[in-house]
């Protein structure tokens, strides 16, 4: 699924607009903001790492190895970074993740180095910039099983979904269904900016999307 073109890919507002209207969840921002956002919609899927309070065995030595491993199509997910004072993530980490094959971070806490991290071009989202680094304030309890990121639970593997509007989750099971609804509801909102640009008033202009919201509703 992370091969999927771009073209094919509906934008983070429709899908998150889709899930709104069946009264579920997914989207990580807010409260997670942009620090890169990147040009045009990557699907990827998720290498999940947790953060916990205190030094532990091994502190973020973890995360470093997970760093290693081949990251072709992945999105590095971090929940509980905001246990640390300091910065969890920056240009290290971030070159690190991009040699292997990394398409994006959602950090639960704050970063560091955002010059040099739009710089080399890895779309990233967290809670906040710091200047100091943790420290050994929190340490990895956990990769590479489920959690929750900004309210959102996101196991290992899950489609995540990136454009510079942001980034929306997705239960692996459900995700095709959700990608291919999200892309008509998206494909709606095109043919109303068309027919506005054709002249039409609004009122008119909004039926294809009116008529896309009553569809996909209970699809």
């Amino acid at each position: 699924m992370t091969g999927v073109e771009p073209s094919a890919l509906p934008a983070t507002a429709a899908l998150a607009d889709l899930l709104q209207l069946r009264g579920c969840g997914g989207w990580l921002t807010p409260p997670l903001r942009p620090f890169h956002r990147g040009a045009g919609a990557l699907l990827g899927a998720a290498r999940t790492v947790r953060i916990a309070a205190g030094p532990g065995g091994h502190g973020l030595k973890p995360l470093h190895a997970l760093l290693a491993e081949d990251l072709a199509g992945r999105v590095v997910v971090i929940a509980g970074a905001d246990a640390a004072p300091g910065a969890v993530w920056g240009e290290i980490l971030t070159a690190a993740a991009l040699a292997r094959g990394a398409i994006g971070a959602l950090i639960e806490g704050s970063v560091r180095d955002v010059s040099a991290i739009r710089r080399l071009g890895l779309r990233l989202w967290a809670l906040a910039e710091a200047t100091a680094g943790p420290g050994g304030a929190v340490h990895v309890a956990e990769i590479g099983g489920p959690l929750e990121i900004a309210g959102v639970p996101v196991a290992d593997g899950d489609p995540i979904l990136l454009d510079d509007g942001g980034a929306v989750a997705l239960p692996t099971a459900d995700a095709d269904r959700l990608l291919a609804d999200a892309l008509t509801y998206h494909r709606a909102e095109e043919e109303v900016l068309a027919a506005l640009t054709a002249g039409l008033r609004l009122p008119r202009a909004y039926t294809p999307k009116a008529e896309a919201i009553t569809r996909l509703r209970n699809h």
